[in-house]
């Protein structure tokens, strides 16, 4: 008995497995129908903390065929880290979330190739928006997580969430 009770205590200590928030559309698969009405939810200014420091996401309601949005990141010391601009439009019967990143002084990363980072949808459940690579989850009734999975130089890959109240 005794010896079942340590073993209890000891898994309620231990820290609980990271689970992977994320998701990734398989090779050769389609993304699923959807419409930008299934996302009129995300339409606000949404504040928290991502990176270890302030973070803003800001998205309109569907207008003119796709929602639009920016993002901000602070440095952590009264600055700007950098800036997104973001877009959620269709392709085919389904959706695709694409961003552009800027440096602080709007110096663009995708300069070079011109084009946008894009995340095709994976899936969309009650409670969350699965993008290839990118998750928003409602956590409350003004919460929300955002998980994003970042590519390191060394080719690990990581999730790193983005916890946000609506204003």
């Amino acid at each position: 008995m005794i010896r079942c009770t340590l073993a209890a205590l000891l898994l309620c200590l231990a820290p609980p497995a990271l689970a992977q928030e994320t998701r990734s559309l398989a090779a050769g698969a389609q993304s699923p129908a959807a419409t930008l009405d299934q996302l009129a939810w995300l339409a606000g200014t949404w504040r928290g903390e991502g990176l270890g420091a302030p973070a803003t996401e800001v998205y309109s309601a569907p207008q003119a065929g796709r929602i639009a949005g920016h993002f901000l990141q602070e440095d952590g010391k009264g600055g700007i880290e950098f800036y997104e601009l973001m877009q959620i439009v269709p392709r085919g019967e389904s959706l695709v979330y694409r961003l552009r990143h800027f440096n602080a002084d709007l110096t663009g990363w995708e300069d070079a190739t011109g084009k946008a980072v894009e995340f095709p949808l994976v899936a969309i459940e009650k409670d969350a928006i699965h993008f290839d690579g990118l998750t928003f989850r409602i956590t409350g009734p003004r919460a929300m997580t955002c998980w994003v999975r970042i590519r390191h130089k060394d080719g690990s890959t990581e999730e790193m969430p983005f916890r946000y109240v609506r204003d």
